[in-house]
């Protein structure tokens, strides 16, 4: 039975510090994105249109599985995304950000000789060897 408890309070605790983790890691955010929202165009961070990983944020461009708040957080001041053609892939199709950035994805691949399905070359003179 003690073990048990005590599995459970193992459990509670890791439980406790994951939610507190992800509650102070959107604090950290949102106080970033406080300190940017008198972000102006040509500042460092945005390329020549004024674009970055703020106004991506904003913009809905970032999930569980390509966030960018990381880049936020630690002051990134590269351009943004390209995420032109993802806004509206998003935008014509109605699906999110990930599955847009997939789409985008498979279209390069596509159009650079590439099977988006195998990632082997679609050219016939090209030759590959497998087990």
């Amino acid at each position: 039975m003690n073990f048990i408890l005590g599995g459970l309070m193992i459990l509670a605790l890791v439980a406790l510090w994951y939610f507190f983790g992800l509650f102070v890691g959107r604090l950290r955010l949102s106080r970033r994105l406080a300190q940017n929202r008198s972000y102006r165009l040509g500042a460092a961070g945005s390329d020549e249109d004024g674009h970055s990983f703020v106004d991506d944020y904003r913009a809905g461009l970032s999930s569980s599985n390509f966030d960018i708040s990381i880049n936020i957080d630690d002051g990134d001041t590269r351009p943004g995304l390209d995420s032109e053609e993802v806004r509206a892939i998003m935008e014509a199709q109605g699906v999110s950000f990930d599955k847009a950035r997939l789409i985008r994805q498979q279209r390069l691949m596509e159009h650079n000789g590439i099977d988006p399905a195998t990632g082997l070359s679609l050219d016939p003179k090209a030759v590959t060897f497998s087990r």
